[in-house]
């Protein structure tokens, strides 16, 4: 929607990123001036800035206009519609900006952490991270003990490539556990798999750029900041800031399979780049969870606070399929000694859950239906204690009221406070079992937290740290999270009826935790071509040591003599925590199993479509233009298709839903259509299948002649012939029997008998210009390393399939969304896993009436009546008001030339009021610029006309001084090269 910029818009004029006053949303004041954050406490938002100090802190991302200084719209990508996880049920925003949640509400409209889907219900403000560690070099006291903290992270660069990217479980180049560049190690001869992080840069120093990285999920996000940037170095804030050296891989993900679309994950990956070695490193960080629907004012004040909330340790059985098993059929009698020969190494393990929630005390009158919760996924251990923890859990913790002072146990507000309380210093909240054991809150109010693990010591330069953590949403209330302790206090002691499956369906919280550690967990399996493989049961440690480290003598828990490792000798391992379940081996083939880490099924990517604000631009001169008059053409490509899936290796794609979302009014808070919001055009499936011989069959058709074809008849329940058509002259009796002709690829609907053909389109080429093909297992076929086995399918670009949507009105918002789905497993097992639907304003079409030559323009609606309820409203394409268009609502201009045209509105005494060109920009406020040719960027809004044959503009009723207009009889003139038009319209208020 286009908006005015002194009402609050982002504007990118000519590729410049410029921040303007929020004048209508930036009403809370105080004594620092307006609050430029969506709360209006210190700790309520990370670092707890003015806007005033916010702009201080950050001036790269603010030039002065007219400068000439020109700043890449997406560093830091906290402005506009930005990176969010959007494929299941949890809406959450990621940024390279040391935090994950959308707390500057004033910079975004996105969601912060919405659930379910689009609802506006926010869970989330925001969780930033901590990194604190000793420097043993330093000589300034001031600089021994730091903590690079939230906005400290910065992109390494204000270089275009230093971005948010975007991948998904299978992408080209992106297999997790696969070599797919096919390189080995010139040291070693081993094969280096996932060698990369999908940043835009060559980082093994080949040649090439993210050809062999790891995604995992439906979606995926990764970036990279550093905390010793120049713009970090350079902030104002209430202490200078001193660098750790530190560059922190981060990388998010979302699920959209059946039982895992409630939570997202965010790993970080911390690597030191500092030069030399940093000393008792802890990471943590502050986690702002609140409760409510956006629209209500101050939604997070009356939370509830529900520390440790389901934190437990629970058993899982070890499923058939899962190697670690170890039992009598991968072991030679009488290995392991300790263990009889007809049992198994690893009947279960088990499952720990460290998080801590907070509630809604109240529900809203079951408005926020949901219990947020943080988890401590995964992080780097060291079995025998010495480097670092041996096991996943916090090290200290601490919830609190936003008014609650440190020394009272609120949040640290400087860096010592903050090493204090990271590093276990300042009390840990937790018990002998590792558990959070502080008492909750039990008043209402804004509940905060701090988190930490660790310490690791001595982490040499070069050396890695990894932490994962999940946010998660899951159906609750207080009442309810208030039985949990005693209730695990009886399972624990045996005493709860119905054992751990009982507490998992009585508690939607702990269902969702125990899901994402068990899909963390993964399995083994087995897999001979993977270079790292145990040599026998339960050793997990390998140990080879380093040019000149010397020999290495240990024993480990089963050895009964020490073993000796050398550096010219192989790699040897070690059982370190003697747990069986650890380093699976299969004793008969003298084989360790591979760990596949979550392992999830995964269906098949969504493929990207026209309408996507990616790629619906009006300077993308090779786009398929979706807005035509009254008409929507929704076009996409066969990404779907040529997607294996991760776990089999398949090439499983059987067909796509079309969806469609209308009458969406932007309520508050909402970034897009909610599920109850979108409607199926179709399912369509491919026809793509293969013969009792094994060929791929081209038709379903045979002909007799060149003109003639027998095709198939089909039933279709809301297929109906015109009466009197050839089909049945004599009256349609049979009408619903049609006959089905299909080519190879064809997608067609069961529903209404209609059939998509494929486009005759250029193939998806590749740098090299050469088609881009993907080759992989086909469906139900077993032996992938056969050639006969698999197949190889082609890339297309946008444009391979291509529907058109005839039930739309010219001036009204539509979105659109194509979701693809896989076949998995045979007979009773056989499951279909489909992508979810959705789309954000940025994505919106806009049907667009023709241009004409020759006559008169109109305007649409006229009169215009401005009732202040958008019910009311007689245009009922108006939009709730927001932040990037603060009317919601505008007239169209229909009938306009093709060609550059100017339109100036006057009022009937001859003023100027507005004046609207060819050129302007649409919906600048919702969209970024994009990447161009050569590392350049480009705009990524629509133009007033968008294409040749866009006939129509709008106006927001906003004067060139930033007013309203006021009830009266407005005069407009249309100035082309074919000549001037005159027209009026009518505003009533």
């Amino acid at each position: 929607m286009r908006t005015k910029a002194w009402y609050g818009r982002l504007r990118v004029v000519a590729g410049v990123l410029l921040l303007l006053l929020a004048a209508a949303a930036a009403t809370a004041q105080d004594e620092q001036g307006p609050r430029f954050f969506r709360k209006g406490t210190l700790d309520g938002t990370p670092d707890g800035m003015t806007e005033a100090e916010f702009k201080a802190a950050f001036p790269e991302y603010f030039p002065v206009q007219g400068s000439g200084v020109a700043r890449p719209t997406d560093i830091p990508d906290i402005f506009g519609p930005g990176a969010v996880l959007s494929v299941g049920n949890l809406f959450m925003k990621v940024t390279n900006f040391g935090v994950f949640g959308n707390p500057w509400t004033n910079l975004s409209s996105d969601p912060s952490g919405q659930w379910p889907g689009a609802s506006g219900i926010e869970y989330l403000n925001f969780s930033g991270i901590a990194v604190g560690a000793v420097n043993p070099l330093a000589t300034d006291p001031n600089a021994i003990r730091r903590v690079s903290s939230n906005t400290e992270w910065r992109p390494p660069t204000l270089d275009p490539v230093d971005k948010m990217y975007r991948a998904y479980d299978g992408i080209l180049n992106g297999a997790r556990f696969n070599n797919d560049d096919l390189d080995l190690n010139p040291a070693t001869g081993e094969p280096r798999i996932d060698e990369e992080f999908q940043d835009g840069y060559d980082n093994d120093l080949d040649g090439s750029i993210d050809e062999d990285y790891g995604a995992i999920g439906q979606q995926t996000y990764s970036c990279v900041m550093r905390d010793d940037t120049p713009q970090a170095l350079n902030a104002v804030a209430n202490e200078r800031h001193v660098p750790l050296g530190l560059e922190l891989q981060q990388m998010a993900w979302a699920f959209s399979i059946p039982g895992f679309t409630d939570f997202d994950i965010v790993q970080y990956n911390f690597i030191n780049r500092s030069g030399h070695v940093l000393d008792s490193l802890v990471v943590g960080g502050q986690v702002d969870m609140d409760c409510g629907p956006a629209v209500a004012s101050s939604y997070w004040a009356d939370d509830k606070d529900l520390a440790g909330y389901p934190s437990c340790l629970l058993p899982h059985m070890t499923p058939a399929s899962d190697k670690r098993l170890q039992d009598s059929t991968m072991r030679v009698r009488g290995v392991p000694s300790e263990v009889s020969d007809d049992s198994s190494l690893c009947t279960h393990y088990d499952i720990r859950i460290h998080g801590f929630s907070v509630a809604d005390d109240d529900g809203d009158l079951n408005l926020t239906p949901g219990i947020p919760t943080f988890l401590l996924v995964d992080h780097t251990i060291d079995p025998l204690g010495v480097t670092g923890p041996t096991r996943v859990g916090f090290l200290a913790f601490r919830s609190y009221t936003g008014s609650t002072p440190y020394v009272g146990g609120g949040g640290p507000r400087t860096d010592q406070q903050r090493f204090e309380f990271l590093s276990g210093a300042a009390g840990t909240n937790l018990g002998e079992d590792g558990f959070i054991n502080q008492a909750r809150g039990e008043e209402r109010g804004d509940y905060m937290s701090w988190w930490s693990c660790g310490p690791w010591l001595a982490v040499p330069n070069g050396g890695r740290v990894q932490v994962t953590v999940a946010f998660t949403v899951a159906t609750g209330n207080k009442e309810l999270a208030y039985e949990f302790a005693t209730d695990y206090m009886a399972f624990a002691a045996g005493r709860y009826s119905g054992g751990s499956g009982a507490l998992l369906s009585k508690y939607p919280s702990l269902d969702n935790a125990y899901a994402i550690q068990v899909a963390y967990e993964g399995i083994y399996e087995q897999r001979s071509d993977w270079p790292w493989l145990t040599n026998f049961h339960g050793r997990e440690t390998p140990v080879h040591p380093t040019a000149g480290e010397g020999a290495i003598t240990a024993a480990d828990c089963h050895d009964q003599v020490s073993r000796t490792v050398t550096f010219t000798g192989p790699v040897d391992w070690f059982d370190f925590d003697c747990d069986y379940c650890t380093g699976a081996y299969d004793n008969r083939r003298k084989l360790g199993m591979f760990h596949r880490t979550w392992n999830a099924d995964a269906p098949p990517p969504n493929p990207n479509l026209n309408v996507s604000a990616q790629y619906n631009y009006s300077d993308n001169s090779s786009r398929i233009v979706p807005a035509g008059d009254n008409q929507v053409t929704v076009a996409w490509d066969n990404a779907s298709e040529v997607t294996a899936d991760p776990k089999s290796g398949w090439l499983d794609f059987r067909g796509y839903r079309v969806w469609k979302a209308a009458n969406w009014q932007r309520p508050v808070g909402s970034a897009g259509p909610s599920d109850n919001d979108w409607s199926l055009l179709g399912e369509f499936r491919q026809f793509h299948y293969y013969d009792a011989n094994g060929l791929l069959l081209q038709r379903n058709y045979s002909k007799s002649s060149p003109t003639d074809s027998v095709c198939p008849k089909m039933f279709v329940p809301n297929y109906n012939y015109p009466m009197g058509s050839e089909h049945c002259p004599g009256g349609c009796i049979d009408s619903a029997t049609v006959g089905i002709c299909l080519q190879r690829d064809d997608l067609w609907d069961r529903q209404s008998g209609q059939v998509i053909r494929v486009s005759e389109i250029d193939c998806a080429r590749d740098r090299e210009g050469i088609c881009d093909e993907a080759f992989a297992c086909i469906l139900g076929r077993q032996f992938c390393d056969n050639p006969l086995n698999r197949e190889h399918r082609t890339r297309y670009p946008v444009g391979r399939y291509q529907l058109v949507d005839r039930e739309v009105k010219n001036g009204f918002v539509y979105f659109y969304s194509v979701t693809a789905f896989d076949s998995t497993g045979f007979g009773r097992t056989a499951l279909e896993l489909s992508g979810r639907r959705s789309a954000t304003e940025a994505d919106g079409v806009v049907p667009q009436g023709l241009a004409r030559e020759g006559k008169s323009a109109w305007v649409v609606p006229n009169p215009y009546r401005g009732y202040r309820n958008i019910e009311d409203r007689p245009s009922s394409w108006d939009l709730t008001p927001n932040g990037s268009d603060p009317t919601g609502t505008h007239i169209d201009f229909m009938g306009l030339p093709r060609g550059e045209w100017t339109i100036k509105v006057f009022t009937v005494s001859g003023d100027l009021v507005q004046t609207l060109f060819s050129h302007d920009a649409v919906n600048e406020s919702i969209r970024t610029a994009l990447p161009g040719p050569g590392g350049t960027t480009v705009p990524g809004y629509n133009r007033q006309q968008d294409n040749p044959n866009d006939g129509q503009a709008r106006w927001n009723l906003i004067s060139r001084n930033g007013q309203d207009i006021v009830s009266g009889i407005y005069l407009f003139t249309v100035e082309s090269d074919g000549g001037m038009q005159r027209g009026k319209f009518v505003v009533i208020r």
